[in-house]
């Protein structure tokens, strides 16, 4: 079989396409390489400044057009897929849907319909948008969701990939809940993927202070709630500056943020949405992920025995208390952090879930004779 991936996010695309390669099929991933986050794609397409990197891209895209026909499969990641208008997005989307068998489209981030989830249906006890029945009324929260809601264009394209697509799949708990608040007969839900190392040398005791690591995208500060885990790190390390070490990373490269990050204790991860790649990397590498990891994630992935996450209030207070556990109760992260392990290889390994996403491909055919 052959899968295209148009967009990525997080490596997540390019890790499925590597898991199907290795059960014997074929794939390819076109996108960017994320600026300074440097993501791994098979095919980069990135748009450069000014009119004449308009052109350029544009051009490039055309050029490409040709090859992308005759696969089983395309996945689009939402409307990120590419850096155009929404009108000719729909271009784009309309060919490549006419040309190959099926197309996906897969919710990898933000989107109308998880916004409309988050603010009109009020969906989670915490989100981008909300906590509690408390609207988010910072810049970032009130600019998305007058861009996802009220922008006609945006609204128009996101209705009609949503109508069209042949199936929906959301890869965290809280994207598949939305798409399936709207669209269930077609909503599928397919785990992120992600490849497990050998088993890391810090798995055992924590010798020493505890060590707590944060990776802070400073332009989304708000969005991921880094602002104010950051403020309660600095509270916890100034409380207890013999117990605990504190390494903050700020837009490094995706190489350089693993190097940082391995050999810590605890990544202080999001604070308003379940857990997702961030907190598998760390996982994998036998890191204890501190991170919103509500029960209803834990039972999309029919998980029954096994909630190695610390799940993060949204409350300043709350956080410091899960933390200073922590910090105070070092021997109590061994057994976390092989739990951590344990649930990722279970749960997230990329031959694991590339055989999931296959297993689309008999819906597909049942729901499109």
């Amino acid at each position: 079989m052959k899968f295209l991936f148009i967009g990525d996010a997080s490596n997540a695309r390019y890790t499925l396409a590597k898991g199907l390669r290795e059960l014997g099929h074929e794939a390819l991933v076109i996108g960017t390489r994320g600026k300074w986050r440097r993501m791994n794609v098979d095919i980069c397409v990135e748009r450069g400044a000014g009119r004449v990197g308009a052109v350029v891209y544009l051009l490039r895209w055309l050029l490409l057009l040709p090859k992308l026909r005759g696969y089983d499969i395309v996945d689009f990641n939402g409307q990120f897929f590419m850096d155009f208008k929404p009108g000719l997005k729909r271009l784009f989307f309309d060919y490549l849907r006419k040309h190959n068998r099926y197309v996906i489209s897969t919710l990898l981030g933000l989107g109308h319909y998880y916004v409309k989830g988050c603010v009109e249906a009020k969906l989670f006890r915490s989100s981008d948008f909300n906590i509690g029945d408390t609207p988010r009324t910072n810049a970032f929260a009130s600019q998305m969701a007058d861009e996802w809601l009220n922008q006609p264009e945006v609204v128009k394209l996101s209705r009609h990939m949503a109508e069209t697509s042949h199936l929906l799949v959301g890869t965290g708990y809280e994207y598949w809940a939305c798409l399936h608040h709207y669209f269930p007969e077609k909503t599928c839900f397919v785990p992120l993927p992600m490849e497990t190392p050998e088993e890391p040398a810090n798995i055992g005791e924590t010798q020493g202070p505890v060590r707590i690591f944060i990776g802070i995208q400073k332009e989304r500060d708000e969005e991921k709630g880094t602002d104010i885990l950051w403020r309660v790190l600095q509270r916890l390390n100034n409380d207890y500056p013999d117990k605990m070490t504190l390494v903050r990373a700020e837009n490094v490269p995706y190489d350089e943020y693993c190097r940082m990050m391995a050999g810590s204790d605890i990544l202080v991860d999001q604070l308003y949405t379940c857990y997702a790649m961030n907190a598998l990397i760390a996982m994998s590498m036998g890191i204890v992920a501190a991170t919103v990891a509500i029960p209803e994630a834990y039972a999309l992935l029919s998980e029954k025995e096994s909630f190695p996450m610390i799940d993060l209030p949204p409350d300043e207070e709350g956080i410091y208390r899960q933390l200073e556990h922590y910090v105070l109760h070092p021997e109590r992260l061994a057994e976390a952090k092989r739990q951590s392990i344990a649930f990722v290889r279970k749960r997230h390994h990329y031959l694991e879930v590339a055989r999931q996403y296959m297993s689309l491909m008999g819906r597909l055919e049942k729901n499109n004779p």
